[in-house]
């Protein structure tokens, strides 16, 4: 019978991970770093969050639900995140690396322990009990890995968003039956469909907009706070910078991992 775990033995692929709060140009930075390496003749392989057949679909649902009550516990949702980036290393990942390919993951473990600790849970709950895999089934494909940390500012990386948010509402209007708005974009409308704040207060266009700035900002300093535990330390590279000189940095550091 075939076992139901790879072997992560001497994979002769690269794994890159992207890693950055939303915002970041993370996103942008993997599209662009898979045209550049694939021109230097590279075969690139991306996986993104939340793709996994029937859990991402339904993630993408949950999310976009505008009563609170209607959606799964918090819980549940970072549970279900992590089944989705579990199922993809076993059935995209591992299987590019086995064929050679660069595999950049558009996010990855930290994002995970990132969106626990916004529910409330402890890294400690968090890397041996949620992730408890990292240094067990998949411990040497994790740690032969590359992590690049996109960092940003929360205004810098508000403005992105709303600009964001206007293009997806553009993509909604022309072709409501194939769109699809990422989760940060569901998370700013939920906000913005809020009537009241936790303690009761009703909340005014300015309360959203402040708790939105809030939040964006906890999630920015959490980021931080993970790399700066972790022994293993990323390549951080400052989101500020033009798309263009990021994208130059990032393709010749890629380089250099897989002489």
């Amino acid at each position: 019978m075939r076992p139901n775990i790879s072997n992560c033995h001497a994979l002769p692929g690269t794994l890159i991970v992207f890693e950055g709060a939303d915002g970041s140009g993370k996103t942008t930075q993997v599209k662009i770093l898979k045209k550049m390496l694939e021109k230097e003749g590279h075969t690139v392989t991306v996986s993104s969050w939340k793709t996994a057949p029937i859990l991402g679909n339904f993630l993408q649902t949950n999310e976009s639900l505008k009563k609170f009550d209607e959606r799964i516990l918090p819980e549940t949702s970072l549970f279900m995140q992590s089944a989705d980036l579990l199922y993809r290393i076993e059935r995209e990942v591992i299987p590019a690396m086995k064929r050679w390919h660069i595999v950049i993951l558009d996010r990855g473990l930290q994002t995970l322990i990132v969106r626990g600790l916004m529910i409330g849970m402890s890294e400690e709950q968090l890397r041996i009990g949620l992730l408890w895999w990292r240094n067990s089934i998949y411990k040497e494909l994790f740690d032969r890995s590359h992590t690049i940390h996109i960092t940003i500012d929360s205004e810098k990386s508000l403005t992105r968003l709303t600009k964001r948010a206007w293009k997806e509402k553009q993509k909604f209007l022309k072709n409501w039956e194939k769109w699809r708005m990422d989760g940060t974009l569901l998370t700013l409308h939920f906000i913005n469909t809020l009537i009241y704040a936790p303690d009761g207060k009703k909340m005014t266009r300015q309360d959203k907009k402040t708790f939105i700035r809030n939040t964006q900002s906890q999630i920015i300093d959490s980021y931080i706070t993970v790399f700066q535990s972790e022994k293993s330390k990323a390549i951080e590279i400052d989101g500020k910078q033009k798309t263009r000189d990021i994208a130059i940095i990032l393709k010749n550091q890629v380089l250099e991992m897989i002489i």
